[in-house]
Parts: C-alpha cells; structure tokens; sequence
C-alpha cells in the first residue's frame, strides 16, 4: 500500500472509526433521550438521534492526532475544538446566537494567528477583515445547509476531497492530512445519515464543519504558487458554492417575506427542488453533483492557472446563478408571505423599505442581464482571438471596446427590458440586427484606429459577431426552457387534459403553465383530427379523439378536461358529459377566448377597463375571467 498517499490512510482511518462510533452514539443518544421529534418545520417524519457530530469530531480528532501528531497545529485545532464544543452545549442546552458569534471571531483570531488568512497573502492587509467575514458566513452557511438527510454530510465530504487533492498538489502535507481525516470522518458518518437517516450530526457537527472547510478553503490558498488573486479568490468560492448560494437564496427570500433570517422553515434549495416533484434523494444527489463539477473545475483550475478556464468557470457562475434564481421562484411560504416577498421583489412600495434592497431589486433583470452578456462577448472575442491567434498583449483596449459598444447597443435597444420566459421566435431577427450593427460600428471603429490590418480583419468580426448572436439568443431561450421545465414539473393539485390541440388550446397549456395559481397541470391533448392523433403539441402527446377518450382517461386519469375549440359546441360538449357519466372523478370546462373593442372615445383613447369579463393576472396581463371561474361543473 506504499503507492497510496499517507494522509489518504489518515483518511481510511477516520472512515474506519466513524462507522464504528456511530452506532453507539445513535444508541446512546436514544437513550438518554436526545432525540429531535418531528415538526413542521422540519424534514424528518420520526424521532431521530442527534448528536452525530460527536462521532466525526472524535473520529476526525483520532485519525488526525495519531498519524500525524508531529505536525499539528494546534491553534487550529483547538478553534475546531472550540466550535465543536459550542455547538455540542447547543445541542444539549440552546446557547445564544451571540455566543456562537463570539466563538467564530475567536476561531477566526486562531487562523489569523497561524498566519492564516484569505488570500494567501496577495490581497493586503484586505485579507484579514475577509478571514473573519469568510470564517463566520461559511460556518453559518454549513449550519444552515443541514436541513435534509445526508447533504450537509454529502457536501462537506466533497468539499473535503477536494481540498485534500489540491493540498497534495500543491505540497502542502498537513493540510492534506486534516482534509482527508475530515472526508473519512464525514462520509463514515453519511452511511448513517443518508436517507432515511437514523441520527442527525446537530449542531456540534455543522459548526465544526462549517469551520473545518472555511480553514481549508482558506489553507490551499497559503501554497497555490501562483501570483494571482483572482485565482485564490475562486478556488475557495468554487469549493463552496452550494452553501453561498443555499445561504443568499435563504437570506434574501426570508427578508422578502418578511421573516427572520435565523427562521427555521422548509425553504431551502433542497426544500425547493422537493417541491418540484423530485424525491429527498434525488435533490440531495443533484446538489451533491453540482458541487462536485465545481470541485473538480478547482483542480482544473489549479493545474491550469487559470488561463484557459476562466470562461468556462464564468459561465458555470452564470448557470448557477440562474439556476437558484428559477428555484426562488417556486412557492414555499404562505400566501401572505408570498404576496409580500412577490411585492418586495418587484421593488414595488413596501413599508419602511430598504433603498439598496429595492434599487437592486428594481433592475435585477438589467443587473443579470448584463452581466451574463459582458461574459458572453468576452467569451466571443477569447474564442475568436484564440481562432485568428491574436497575440494576448493587443486584446485588452480592445475587448474593453467590445463590451462598451456592445453592451451599449444592446441597452438602447431595451434588451434587458423584455421579459425572457415570453422570449419568442419572432424577437430573434431584432436581436440579430442590433449585434449585427454593433458588430459594424466596431469594424468601423477599429479601422479608423488602424487596427483592422492582419489580426482584426473581416473574417474576425464576423466569427465574433456570430459567436455573441448565437450566445445572446440561447442564454434567453435557456431562461425560457428552464422556467417551463420547472413548471411542468412542479407538484399541481389537478391534472388536465385539453380538449382541441389548436391555437385555443395552445394559448390555454401556456396560461396554466405561467400562471401558478391555477394549481392546474397539463398531461396531454384530445383532438377529433386523427392526423394529430399520437403527434405532440407543446410537448404533450395528442392521445385520441371522443371515441378513445374514455379509454385515454382509464390510461392518463386526468382530474379535468378542459374544452378549448368552439368546433365543440353545447350540443357535442352533451354528448362528452354523457360519456364521462360513469367517470364521476372528472370534470369538465370550457376555456373561452374573446375580444371586445366596441367602445369609443370622442377625444382621446382611455385605457381599456376591466370589466366582469376579464381580470388581471400576476404579472398585469388582462386575461378572460372564464380562467378565474371555478372549473367544476356536473357532468
């Protein structure tokens, strides 16, 4: 076994102990009653055993201290101590938040003392106020990660693999050592804490861990051999992405609806993910995948300086943030929660309201799209730089240029004012000639600079402005696509079949997609025209017509069906209540469409009233009423 590393063994150590400790933790806790019991705002469905953190910081602390106690340091180890021990008392007895917050600026002080501080030296005397922001929001984003089975545990074993890859990469021994003890520990403790979990790790180990990974986030930094500070700062923040965005994803949504920050409730990224149909175990897993491209995109990192993954990293950035902008949108509050977090996020007048939250809030949509277009023509022009082999030393006037043309034209014209879930077909042709005259204007520029001659010639322009049409317009279609992906998937009361698969009906699947308080979820098509029969409109299938229906819905088991055609009319909508007269669990509807432009001023247009037979949806879209009627009707 000399091939494998020695903190490795370390690692195999901790494991080794962790499945042993465990289960007589499990057994003492339960008896002696240190169980947490099921309630609302909790996950767990029966009374589980806690204290779990006693095993990893035990397991961990042996592993550690045995194999290479010549070379531990101790400061270090007695901040780990000193948060294990914390949150051990909480467990047992609640401590005061002010409490663990001195714990953590003492924990803090400990690395700082070690010569340990956020970015290994190349930020400044900036360096130390960041270890103690770092130290303290990662200990806390831990914490509160630890709200299913396994993921708090999952993700701190990724994060910890991670760590001790890159430590032995880099040369940097000791911290291998902790971080693959800490890995064995955690994950030996995950075979109990995995769905269903049979003990919870509690507090003592959610702040020794949250602790343990902002001190090896910050440790590989101290020996990355690289001058760059843009490279120590998102190695740790690639390695802790799921917690930072768990925690603002939380942090911002519970301001919204006006609860506490420290609030229990089921409204984290797992909890949404819950919510949109996947079981505990698939959304444990897919945050445990996100985690672990980040992880390994640090290790290409590192070994690649950066260079040639920066645009890669960036879009990642980009995909994640979105990502955990279309889960902030499923509900998980009450309604009157919802209505204030809904009002507060469209900046509208709240009281007492914050004048940075809503100046962010009301031009988030430009904020985003900004930013995502700045990395999509910086992507464009590296690309096609790369392609022409531009010389590196002539991109950066350059670029600059690209992004303030670009990002100027695309303002102008009201890009970033156009919703992008209603994207359509159509709005491409205006998006390609606007880049197509941004792209004009740069060549014009360019050439009056003197710079149009061997590296920016015609060819250049054309593969970037082709590169940053195509990135523009697949960005907003992606928005599009994962918001109806979500919606389709999301958990619905009802289900609907549509009776017409025509233009009717294809404004109806849209309107119960969008608009969420219908509780409605499409699952498919009737249609009497047997040349649609077994086709797909909007992506559900067009089963069969009247004469199949009553064995489509024995197949299907819709709630409801929803007559969208006037081809149907009352006497043939007789004859579909008399075939569903032996399905008395279905319903059905009749969605109408209409238009009414009768009235007349005499001097000047007065905007259209609501009147009885239309209503307003949640984004001010004046829609027919008869979507806002009670569906039921007998059959």
């Amino acid at each position: 076994m000399s091939f494998i590393p020695v903190p490795v063994i370390c690692g195999l150590i901790a494991l080794v102990l962790s499945l042993a400790l465990t289960p007589v933790i499990i057994k003492f806790a339960t008896l002696k009653g240190f169980v947490v019991h099921p309630r609302k705002d909790r996950w767990h469905k029966k009374p589980t055993a806690l204290l779990g953190g006693i095993g990893i910081f035990i397991s961990f602390s042996l592993a550690t201290l045995f194999v290479n106690y010549g070379h531990v340091n101790f400061p270090i180890y007695c901040a780990m101590l000193l948060m294990f021990g914390v949150g051990l008392v909480d467990d047992i007895k609640e401590v005061k938040p002010i409490i663990k917050m001195l714990a953590q600026i003492a924990a803090s002080f400990g690395l700082i003392y070690s010569h340990i501080y956020f970015g290994g030296g190349l930020l400044g005397w900036i360096g130390i106020p960041l270890t103690f922001f770092w130290v303290i929001g990662i200990t806390n984003a831990v914490n509160l990660l630890d709200n299913m089975d396994g993921l708090a545990g999952g993700i701190s074993g990724i994060v910890a693999i991670v760590t001790g890859i890159l430590a032995l990469m880099n040369g940097n021994i000791h911290t291998a050592f902790m971080a693959f003890a800490l890995a064995g520990a955690v994950i030996g403790f995950l075979v109990y804490n995995f769905k269903p979990a049979r003990i919870f790790m509690g507090d003592s180990g959610s702040l020794f861990l949250g602790f343990a990974l902002s001190y090896l986030s910050i440790s590989i930094q101290s020996n990355t051999g690289s001058s760059s500070a843009l490279l120590v700062l998102l190695i740790p923040l690639g390695l802790m992405v799921i917690p930072i965005m768990d925690t603002t994803l939380v942090t911002i949504k519970r301001l919204a609806a006006g609860r506490r920050i420290d609030q229990g409730g089921r409204d984290h990224t797992s909890h949404r993910l819950v919510a949109l149909g996947l079981s505990e175990r698939k959304a444990v897993l897919i945050l445990y995948c996100i985690s672990a491209v980040w992880g390994v995109l640090c290790v290409f990192m590192y070994q690649n300086q950066i260079n040639n993954l920066l645009l890669c990293i960036s879009l990642l950035a980009v995909g994640s943030v979105i990502f955990f902008i279309v889960l902030s949108k499923i509900k998980v509050y009450n309604e009157s929660e919802e209505q204030l977090s809904y009002l507060r996020l469209r900046g509208m007048t709240i009281k007492n309201p914050n004048l940075t939250f809503r100046l962010l809030l009301n031009h988030k949509k430009l904020i985003i799209g900004v930013f995502t277009d700045i990395l999509i023509i910086c992507g464009s022009f590296l690309i096609a730089s790369k392609a022409m082999r531009i010389p590196n030393e002539r991109d950066y006037v350059v670029l600059g240029t690209f992004i303030s043309i670009k990002i100027g034209a695309f303002y102008l014209s009201n890009f970033y004012y156009r919703i992008w879930r209603f994207i359509e077909i159509v709005e491409i042709a205006s998006y390609f000639a606007v880049a197509s005259a941004a792209t004009i204007e740069l060549f014009v520029i360019m050439y009056f600079k003197g710079k149009t001659g061997e590296f920016y010639n015609p060819y250049f322009f054309l593969f970037d402005f082709l590169l940053t049409f195509t990135g523009v317009v697949a960005v907003r279609f992606f928005y599009r696509w994962l918001s109806e992906l979500i919606s389709r998937e999301r958990v619905a009361e009802k289900k609907v079949m549509i009776y017409g698969a025509g233009a009717s009906g294809y404004l109806l699947v849209k309107e119960i997609l969008q608009n969420h308080k219908h509780e409605l979820k499409p699952v498919g098509w009737f249609d009497d025209d047997e040349s649609k029969h077994n086709m797909f409109l909007y992506g559900y299938k067009i089963y069969g017509g009247k004469e199949q229906m009553l064995n489509i819905c024995k197949k299907v088991k819709p709630d409801i069906i929803l007559i969208s055609t006037d081809a149907i009319d009352r006497i043939s909508e007789t004859s579909i209540k008399e075939l569903l007269v032996d399905t008395p669990d279905i319903t059905l509807g009749r969605f109408n469409l209409s238009l009414d432009y009768s009235f007349k001023t005499a001097k000047k247009k007065a905007p259209s009233p609501i009147t009885s037979d239309t209503l307003q949806d949640s984004d001010g879209v004046t829609i027919p009423a008869a979507l806002n009627t009670p569906l039921k009707q007998s059959v």
